[in-house]
């Protein structure tokens, strides 16, 4: 029918019943026009032919023939033509958000990982997405902290390794993306854990957008339970059977009842041996933070790399904790002789038995003085000294002084201050034994006054002391130290012996009396001495053993010289455990620095964006010291995968606090703020430190680390779809994507192309048959 009609009106361009292809009038007449106009025509020869002769039947004819020309003029005048408008179809998108974050390694459904439900739904998305590709655009987006496209054409997914997940910035780097383009929907694929919440502005764009937001939420309602390590910190060197202590800060995620259990394990990375572990303490869990100790004993001298890793029970519900919970630790373990140089003011029974002790130990060589005040001096130990050291070399040999109950003056201001620097840049260790005679009462004013841990009271009289004999019991620090661990085993730290006052032997007769007030901020307290009177949980118990830190080295002040007392109950063996791991420990910082031109430290090793980090260049060589350059420059290297710049940073030199007349210092120190996460690596740039191979390395992650707080937040993505007019869909509901997605797609008017119909040959033809037809009749009725 269509080709008839397009044969008989001669059409060229456009066909009756193609696509697109209507009937429009060049001068439209309403409905109510052509109503009037088919009334008048027909009024119009009523009255032409009412009053005329002939038959009535013939007479309609002759009038229908008039009204039908006069309605095909009229519709000739109106303009009919074909029109066809060209009209372009946009499609819209649909974006699909995979959360691509660490969050997605929590274990915390049925045993599995988020991201094993993250791909289970990625999958059935697809396959879902895939019947509405050929009317629609699909985009496959990964974000955590920005999005970015999924490799393989949105195919695979790839490693879920963000830091930080940031869904609002991520949403709104989509709309940018796709800035001007209908959008149907945005699909996201997230647990919900997020750095920021979506903003009102953001859920403003969405609603005016008209867009909704389906979430497909990751990851169980429970909140996991997770082990977190902080920190982890354990000395860089250490000799062959010390005991290492390494302190680990943790916090400690989900409920205390479900972390019963927990434990840390200490393992030997090369060996996979385990070289300790430890229960969480129920109080850790129930606080949700605090420190463990760690401790173990190397016995070979070599290179090790530990790693501490948390582990939680089988019946701790969803978890967190994984291999990014561990946290690898280096140390040099060597084996080399202690040296200690030990000085007294006369031959009691506490010197005598360090002395003895320093001469059978095969891992110490020892220098012993007795200092009198006519300078007449007593030399013993392994290596005897000829004469008291006079200069800064001849001091650099010792790890290790002891001080015993000498009186000040016999030390020059000079040799004074060489110890104090000993200390201070070289990392030595002074070891304190106070005494009745003169430690610490003549030390205060001099040089050394500064490496006591405490501060002595002016008293004439000497030392206050405990007015009965007391009992020893360890403090606070002494585990986290590794020392006095006087036990048979790691489970007996302190014989319990030791706190019977019954026992005769373990009560010491003399001990000072040092107030909690006179202690130093830095001082911490290795041991307490308790009257042998006081009840159990007495408040009586004042520090006996105090250790600080001075500069590079530490102190430790031993408030008795009863020690040797012990003997009486255990022989050599209960000495040897108190004094043994203190010396050790004092050494440790000397080792770690010996040989050694210079030093490069950061603190902290792992700290978070925005957090200032402390790096401290020490010069140790003579021939740098000489030069001291008025400032170091310092090179941050990040890790290759970040894509970031180097940094530099400039250390200018410290004074320290140094006395008049004591030597200059080596240390050059500054603060960095890193604005990244990532790992970095710190060199030195200046030529007369670029081939000593110094470096640092520093761990700078953000604050809202993905594994800090692994809980799901189903309550943000459920707001979020809701505000948007979408929705939460589970697993099963995803098949009903096609059906919840509307049609956003923008259908725009192009160019007009019409043929007129008015001017065609069949249509006046039709009129000039109506005319003739009309005139015949009238000749026919004689009416013409």
């Amino acid at each position: 029918m269509n080709d008839l009609i397009a044969r008989l009106f001669s059409l060229k361009t456009l066909r009756p019943g193609d696509a697109g292809v209507s009937l429009d009038w060049a001068m439209p007449i309403p409905a109510w026009g052509w109503t009037l106009a088919a009334a008048g025509a027909v009024v119009l020869a009523w009255w032409g032919y009412r009053k005329l002769e002939g038959r009535r039947n013939r007479r309609v004819v002759l009038a229908a023939f008039r009204v039908l020309a006069i309605l095909l003029v009229l519709a000739m005048i109106s303009g009919p033509r074909l029109v066809k408008t060209e009209e372009s179809v946009e499609r819209d998108w649909v974006v699909v958000l995979a959360d691509r974050s660490q969050s997605m390694q929590v274990r915390d459904v049925n045993g599995k990982s988020r991201e094993q439900q993250l791909q289970a739904a990625f999958d059935k998305t697809r396959a879902v997405l895939a019947k509405l590709e050929p009317q629609r655009n699909l985009l496959w987006l990964g974000f955590d902290s920005k999005t970015y496209e999924l490799p393989g054409e949105g195919r695979e997914l790839g490693t879920p390794a963000g830091t930080r997940t940031l869904i609002s910035s991520s949403l709104e780097q989509t709309l940018r993306r796709l800035a001007s383009k209908p959008v149907s929907g945005i699909v996201l694929l997230s647990d919900g854990r997020s750095g920021d919440t979506p903003s009102r502005s953001l859920v403003r764009q969405l609603q005016a957008a008209q867009i909704p937001v389906f979430s497909v939420a990751l990851g169980s309602d429970t909140p996991p339970s997770r082990i977190a390590i902080k920190r982890a910190t354990v000395p860089s060197v250490a000799f062959v059977g010390d005991f290492v202590p390494v302190t680990v800060d943790l916090d400690a995620i989900g409920d205390a009842k479900l972390l019963e259990g927990a434990k840390l394990d200490l393992i030997d990375e090369a060996t996979g041996k385990l070289l300790d572990s430890k229960p969480i303490p129920p109080g850790v869990a129930g606080q949700g933070r605090g420190s463990v100790t760690l401790l173990t004993r190397p016995g070979a001298a070599e290179e090790s790399r530990w790693i501490v890793r948390p582990s939680l029970p089988e019946n701790s519900g969803p978890t967190a904790t994984g291999a990014s919970d561990d946290y690898a630790l280096r140390l040099r373990v060597v084996d080399r002789p202690v040296r200690v140089a030990l000085f007294d003011g006369y031959p009691r029974w506490e010197y005598r038995y360090l002395k003895n002790l320093l001469l059978r130990e095969r891992s110490i060589r020892s220098s012993a003085l007795i200092l009198s005040s006519d300078r007449r001096y007593l030399q013993e130990g392994t290596d005897p000294l000829a004469t008291l050291p006079r200069t800064r070399e001849e001091w650099q040999p010792f790890d290790v002084i002891v001080m015993g109950d000498v009186r000040s003056e016999l030390f020059s201001a000079e040799q004074l201050a060489q110890i104090k620097e000993l200390v201070a840049n070289k990392g030595a260790g002074l070891l304190w034994i106070a005494g009745p005679n003169s430690t610490p009462q003549t030390w205060a004013g001099t040089p050394l006054a500064d490496l006591l841990p405490f501060t002595p009271e002016n008293d004439a009289g000497g030392a206050r002391t405990f007015a009965e004999s007391v009992l020893v019991t360890p403090g606070p620090a002494a585990e986290r130290l590794g020392v006095l661990r006087l036990g048979d085993n790691s489970s007996s730290i302190w014989p319990a012996t030791l706190t019977d006052p019954g026992a005769g032997w373990t009560a010491l007769r003399y001990a000072q009396l040092i107030e909690p007030k006179q202690l130093k901020p830095a001082a911490e307290v290795l041991a307490l001495a308790t009257p042998a009177s006081a009840p159990p949980g007495s408040t009586a118990s004042r520090p006996l053993v105090l250790t600080m830190r001075y500069g590079a080295g530490r102190v430790i002040y031993v408030a008795t010289d009863e020690i040797w007392r012990w003997r009486y109950g255990r022989g050599e063996t209960l000495p040897e455990r108190f004094w043994l791991p203190l010396i050790r420990l004092l050494a440790r910082e000397s080792l770690s620095r010996g040989g050694q031109p210079a030093l490069l430290e950061v603190t902290p090793e792992r700290a978070t964006v925005d957090q200032p980090v402390q790096i401290s260049l020490r010069l140790l060589d003579q021939a740098l010291l000489t030069t001291r350059p008025e400032s170091l420059t310092i090179r941050a290297l990040p890790d290759p995968s970040l894509n970031l710049g180097e940094q530099t940073i400039v250390l200018k030199p410290q004074a320290e606090g140094r006395n008049i007349g004591e030597a200059s210092s080596g240390l050059y120190s500054g603060s960095w703020t890193f604005a990244e996460a990532g790992d970095y690596t710190l060199r030195p740039t200046d030529a007369m430190l670029s081939g000593l191979g110094l470096f640092a390395k520093v761990e700078v992650r953000t604050r809202d680390d993905e594994l800090r707080e692994p809980a799901a937040d189903h309550g943000l993505l459920t707001t979020l779809s809701e505000a948007t007019g979408g929705r939460v869909l589970r697993d099963a509901e995803l098949e009903t994507l096609t059906e919840l997605l509307p049609n956003r797609q923008v259908r725009t008017a192009g160019e007009t192309v019409s043929e007129t119909l008015w001017d065609k040959p069949i249509v006046w033809a039709v009129l000039m048959a109506l005319l003739c037809l009309e005139w015949i009749g009238r000749r026919l009725l004689r009416l013409a």
